[in-house]
């Protein structure tokens, strides 16, 4: 691996070509199409969150774990103390880590945190209570999958049980509905448990793509971008045997070819998910979701899991950039942190990232950095040797994005350049 070093102009003046460009269609359907890159390994999901709010002390939290006492760094205030205990414990420079939480621009942001519970929430909230509903639910002739996920399919089965019954009960997956259900089975012929299958599997769609990417217009573009570059892609092709086509399509679809990196403050996004960990902090932004004490320990859980994965993340990161003698802060990129023309989780950086223009020096924001990082990515993924089976080249591209739409998109637009 070569030195993670960066050079050039200071931090701030380095990355100000950084910000998008105005709102036109462009960078709009780049930001559009960003929204669906999941976090997968090697990539981030990029997406507008809402401006970052004030500095927040909040009160005692009605649930859920809280800092341990004397796992504080001294000298950093609320609500960083216990995350900058944390980061210095796993070997960061206390003074570094103390001028990172007094950054002027650094303040906490509830929304990242906010919307992975809330995404969260629906799904695995009470699996199996949510099971026991879509197995009595099944019996009683409604037709649905029951896999303890409280998707749209079981919400439809629910309301048509509630039309069809004049139940009162409610559409939550609730134990008075639970318990409704289970007296219903008891008192009438259904269908036996035993006799449920799974729906078959459904081919993959391999047919769907993001328009926005592949039509003639956006194809042109890339084609002039892709052949003004082409030396580069070139050698890495020679280095790695991945196609140069590919890569030019993932940074395409993921950053617009680095028109869109990303409204937030990857760092600062980061921390704030981080220090969502302490659930005193989050809980006021997802009240409406904590009715009972069952629901606040999930919440508080899965923050406290989240808030750990955010922490790693971060820690990542700031290596990166203080090895680098940059600022962590003027780094841009998405809701959860990705970087760079290719979107690289900051835990990716030190696995993948490489020196793409023989510099000695590795920088995700530009382009000869980049095309050579996301070409060792998808090496070390599987790219190799016999590529001819669309099979094997979809398998690697769900490396780097695990949807079916994602990777007919990628393939498209490869295809066409």
């Amino acid at each position: 691996m070569h030195s993670l070093t960066v050079s050039g102009a200071a931090p701030a003046a380095r990355f100000a070509h950084l910000r998008p460009a105005g709102r036109g269609r462009a960078t709009l359907l780049v930001a559009v199409a960003a929204l669906l890159c999941a976090v997968a390994a090697g990539c981030g999901v990029t997406k507008p969150v809402p401006a970052e709010q004030p500095s927040v002390t909040p009160g005692p939290p009605p649930g859920g774990p809280r800092p341990v006492a004397g796992q504080e760094l001294p000298g950093v205030g609320a609500p960083w103390a216990t995350l900058a205990g944390s980061l210095v414990r796993e070997g960061l420079p206390a003074d570094k880590v103390r001028g990172f939480f007094a950054s002027s621009g650094l303040s906490y942001n509830p929304s990242p945190m906010e919307t992975k519970l809330r995404e969260l929430f629906p799904i695995f909230f009470r699996s199996d209570l949510t099971k026991a509903i879509q197995e009595r639910l099944w019996q009683l002739g409604y037709d649905l999958t029951i896999d303890g996920r409280n998707g749209s399919g079981t919400s439809a089965a629910i309301q048509a049980y509630l039309r069809d019954s004049g139940s009162v009960a409610g559409s939550r997956v609730t134990q008075r509905l639970a318990d409704e259900l289970e007296g219903k089975v008891r008192a009438g012929r259904v269908r036996p448990l035993s006799e449920y299958r799974p729906p078959p599997a459904r081919p993959p769609d391999r047919s769907s793509t993001h328009r926005q990417f592949t039509d003639g217009a956006a194809v042109a573009k890339l084609r002039g971008l892709y052949q003004a570059d082409l030396p580069t892609f070139e050698r890495m092709e020679r280095a790695y045997h991945v196609p140069g086509k590919l890569v030019a399509s993932l940074m395409w679809i993921e950053t617009g070819y680095g028109s869109y990196f990303g409204k937030a403050r990857a760092a600062a996004n980061l921390a704030s998910m981080a220090a969502s960990a302490d659930y005193a902090l989050i809980a006021p932004h997802v009240s409406d979701l904590a009715r009972d004490d069952e629901a606040r320990s999930f919440l508080a859980e899965t923050a406290a899991k989240r808030g750990a994965w955010a922490r790693d993340e971060l820690a990542a990161l700031l290596r990166f950039a203080w090895d680098n003698g940059h600022d962590p802060m003027q780094f841009p990129g998405s809701v959860y942190g990705a970087v760079g023309y290719g979107q690289f989780m900051p835990s990716n950086i030190a696995r993948y990232a490489v020196d793409g223009d023989g510099d000695q020096r590795i920088d995700l924001f530009q382009k000869p950095d980049a095309i050579f990082s996301i070409g060792n990515f998808l090496k070390e993924h599987g790219w190799s040797g016999d590529m001819s089976s669309e099979d094997k080249r979809r398998a690697v591209i769900r490396k780097y994005n695990n949807s079916g739409t994602y990777v007919n998109t990628v393939l498209y637009v490869m295809e066409h350049l």
